[in-house]
């Protein structure tokens, strides 16, 4: 074997796609624009203090569930710190607007570290972050904190208009860009309703939260599919039609979560329509997943 095919071969393996992965990461923080970087360190810091209360939570075998328990600031920090990488990222394929970007990028970094600042700092004094009106400093926090996410739409709106306009990215991770910012537009609303329904319960047991949080992650699993399938053995035709199996799997699994929340019935509690049609989007979103994968291993093994 020529020592050309073996440096080919090493590319191709298992390992060497890997080691190709780290490096475009790496290289995406190298050629980051500043605006990109303060964000990036925004969320950096956030996946930092979700890890931390993480520990906190185990040592001090604290509760998951109620609200007042650091999960709410594990969740939070991770919810919110993924989100904001996200989005410094899906900007590097966007026309580069120095004097636009900064300034969003200052507002939402400083509006994302308020907003998970002032829910962990209600978790440490043992009071509930969300809908405590309590006292005049429990009302006062709530109300920054809806100012606080209202701050974040500029950014938002202007990556979900700017996705559907210039892209320079492949047809494929363009197409899940799209369809995660439009996502995460439902998410916000589904926020909206939890606000102006003073809890996140409507009805008897319709639990808005769920497809608050299948909006804010299809940030993360839309373009991550995308991504992976990049390093796949696949035309970008086959890549973009992987990637919108994963759409429709995944807004299937949203719309059926959503009917059940605004109506007022538990995530859990499914009918048989309902069970069917959640295991269809399942069924379809991990199937793409599967030949992303599958993709890599074929390409692996035909190297």
């Amino acid at each position: 074997m020529s020592t050309v095919d073996e440096k080919e071969r090493a590319a191709n393996s298992l390992g060497g796609i890997i080691r190709a992965m780290f490096s475009d990461l790496r290289s995406y923080w190298l050629n980051a624009e500043g605006y990109q970087k303060l964000l990036y360190f925004v969320g950096f810091l956030l996946l930092a203090s979700a890890i931390f209360h993480t520990c906190v939570l185990i040592i001090t075998s604290g509760a998951l569930e109620g609200d007042i328990s650091f999960r709410k600031a594990v969740t939070f920090g991770e919810a919110f710190g993924l989100t904001v990488c996200m989005l410094s990222w899906f900007i590097t394929f966007l026309p580069q607007k120095r004097t636009l970007w900064w300034t969003l990028s200052i507002v939402y970094a400083a509006a994302t570290f308020i907003e998970v600042f002032l829910v962990t700092l209600q978790v440490w004094r043992g009071v509930p972050s969300h809908f405590n009106f309590s006292t005049p400093i429990d009302a006062a926090v709530f109300r920054l904190m809806g100012v606080s996410i209202s701050l974040h739409v500029p950014l938002i709106l202007s990556i979900l208009v700017l996705s559907f306009h210039k892209v320079t990215a492949p047809t494929s991770l363009k197409w899940a860009i799209r369809s995660a910012m439009v996502l995460l537009i439902a998410s916000l609303g589904f926020g909206f309703v939890m606000i102006t329904n003073g809890s996140n319960t409507v009805g008897l047991a319709g639990q808005v939260k769920i497809p608050h949080a299948l909006g804010l992650h299809a940030l993360q699993i839309l373009p991550g599919l995308a991504w992976l399938l990049m390093y796949a053995h696949y035309s970008e035709k086959k890549r973009t039609q992987i990637v919108f199996l994963g759409i429709i799997g995944y807004c299937i699994l949203m719309a059926i979560f959503a009917f059940q929340a605004l109506n007022g019935v538990a995530a859990i509690d499914l009918e048989l329509p309902a069970t069917i049609i959640v295991a269809i989007g399942a069924t379809i979103l991990v199937l793409s997943l599967f030949w992303a994968i599958k993709g890599l291993r074929h390409k692996t093994i035909t190297s």
